[in-house]
């Protein structure tokens, strides 16, 4: 909640190795930007681990990354100066952007805790330059309970902290090198999101989602979302829920990074697969998993995932209508509007003029983000109107134009839509697979004994020649448009090594030269080989290629 409203939250910045330079914003109904949160004091952004209003919207809870030169020589780094990473996380007014409180990692927990020394992780750093300081602490989640303490967690030393809301001091570890608990037939590691269930004098109760591996070292066999009862007079720690991931063809969730578990009003569970792009949720009391969906297969991650019953939007956009006609016959409409949660249903209007007048074409019911409807006839212009659960018009799209191929990209075209156009990366590999198989078919013929045709002699001179015109053409072709390839570089160069110091970015920008350089170099060298044959017809691609990934994962 903001100021009485329900609003979404989000980080926006520059993530780095594991961290991030950013901001927190907070978005209206209306997908408007309300409000941008920064961390107070002298820290100049926040990182993208937590952002999280809480006391109705008035203050925001921010985690940071801070670097700092620190003794390295216990860890064997005692050649120069070292490099350190501690977590960090403060409480900010919204309106005033005030700290409220702060707390540093370094100030609380040696970094002898930590299961993850200097340069043995994708994320630890090396510790041996400011650019790649040693993240010890790795701070993932920041809570806070009516009593006004907090509890972090803390992927790098594998353990839950509850912390002071006066003065920062750890009340208790949980886990870790120097747990105040006794685990009793249970553990985790790596872990994310860690969450007051309940907390009182006596008894804990927190949720987590246990990684149970960092990519590096594995500790359990799967991620699990936990439930956890922790005592505080018998300093004993209880698992009483172990949640596990779906299992398909014998294989379940182990999510070396990210993930989360939400636990519902109602009682019922949400899990996060974090780097694997999945989300599950679960019935409450019998936790059957009674959804698994995904954002994609490959190459995705979530970090978190939540469900709420409350969320209203209505963008200020317009609905997006596609209409289609292979032949000017039958067409397909698409419609889709991006951030509409009340739209029930679609209606489609159709003429032959812009202006009208319309003919009212049919409806269809919502069907996920994108609709389509089937007409018999085609019209040249077409309009959809979005509709609520009452028949009211929520939305209604801008005219569009039916598009009807022409005779040459009608072979790429079925009757719903054309195909994608393949990659460079797909041409290339189809024209090598090509030239691969004509080779093997004029071999194939040699040894079947049939007469491969030979060249003759002044033919195969003329065509020397021609090809040796080609190059020589090719290569006065790149020296006008490179200047002389090497001239034309050292310019380019000179010039962004100016706009970079001016800019004060000369290292990136500096990378981005040497980019430039050795792809112009390939191209003054390569000349056409380069580009792309301008007679090279696109092939469709087929249903199975990776790019089309769908939304749920097939049991089956």
């Amino acid at each position: 909640m903001y100021k009485g409203e329900v609003h979404l939250c989000f980080y926006q910045g520059v993530q780095m190795l594991g961290w991030g330079h950013g901001h927190g914003l907070i978005m209206d109904k209306h997908y408007r930007i309300v409000k941008s949160v920064e961390p107070g004091s002298y820290q100049a952004s926040s990182d993208m681990h937590e952002f999280r209003l809480i006391n109705e919207g008035k203050q925001a809870l921010l985690t940071q990354y801070l670097r700092s030169v620190y003794d390295l020589c216990p860890w064997d780094l005692c050649d120069g100066l070292g490099y350190i990473q501690q977590g960090a996380f403060q409480e900010v007014d919204v309106e005033t952007g005030d700290v409220l409180f702060e707390w540093h990692s370094l100030d609380h927990v040696d970094p002898h805790e930590s299961w993850v020394p200097p340069g043995t992780t994708e994320i630890s750093g090396s510790g041996q330059h400011p650019e790649s300081p040693w993240d010890y602490f790795h701070i993932n989640s920041i809570d806070k309970n009516q009593d006004g303490d907090y509890l972090i967690s803390a992927r790098h030393t594998s353990a839950v902290y509850k912390l002071s809301g006066v003065d920062g001091h750890v009340i208790w570890r949980l886990n870790g090198a120097k747990s105040d608990y006794a685990l009793d037939g249970f553990q985790f590691s790596s872990q994310h999101d860690a969450r007051f269930i309940s907390d009182n004098e006596t008894h804990t109760v927190l949720s987590l989602f246990d990684n149970g591996t960092n990519g590096f070292n594995q500790t359990q066999p799967h991620s699990t979302g936990q439930i956890i009862v922790v005592d505080h007079g018998t300093k004993v720690a209880t698992a009483i829920l172990n949640l596990d991931p779906p299992f398909v063809d014998g294989h379940a969730h182990i999510t070396k990074s990210q993930g989360n578990m939400q636990i519902l009003p109602n009682g019922g569970i949400v899990m996060g697969w974090g780097n694997d792009a999945f989300w599950t949720e679960y019935a409450p009391e019998t936790h059957e998993i009674i959804f698994y969906g995904a954002l994609a297969w490959t190459n995705t991650m979530n970090y978190r995932v939540h469900k709420f019953d409350n969320w209203v939007g209505m963008p200020l956009t317009k609905p997006a209508i596609w209409a289609f006609s292979k032949e000017g016959g039958e067409m397909m409409m698409y419609v889709s509007w991006n951030g509409a949660t009340e739209v029930k249903s679609w209606r489609f209007y159709g003429g032959d003029s812009k202006q009208g007048p319309w003919e009212e074409l049919g409806a269809v019911p919502k069907r996920g983000f994108e609709s389509f409807y089937r007409h018999a006839t085609t019209h040249t212009y077409n309009y959809a109107e979005a509709l609520d659960e009452d028949g009211r018009v929520l939305g209604t799209s801008a005219v569009e134009t039916t598009f009807i191929p022409n005779d040459q990209l009608k072979e790429f075209c079925d009757d719903i839509a054309c195909r994608f156009m393949p990659s460079p990366q797909q041409r290339q590999k189809e024209k090598e697979e090509k030239e691969q198989a004509e080779k093997a078919q004029l071999g194939q013929d040699g040894q079947n004994g049939q007469d491969v045709p030979a060249v003759d002699g002044d033919v195969q001179d003329e065509q020397e020649r021609l090809e040796a015109e080609r190059q020589r053409a090719e290569k006065i072709k790149n020296a006008e448009i490179y200047g002389g390839t090497f001239g034309g570089l050292v310019v380019l160069i000179l010039l962004i090594t100016v706009l970079a110091t001016r800019n004060f970015v000369s290292r990136p920008v500096h990378a981005l030269a040497s980019h430039v350089y050795r792809a112009l170099s390939r191209k003054g060298i390569r000349g056409r080989d380069m580009g792309i044959d301008a007679g090279y017809k696109a092939l469709a691609l087929e249903d199975q290629d990776g790019d089309r990934t769908p939304m749920i994962r097939d049991p089956s």
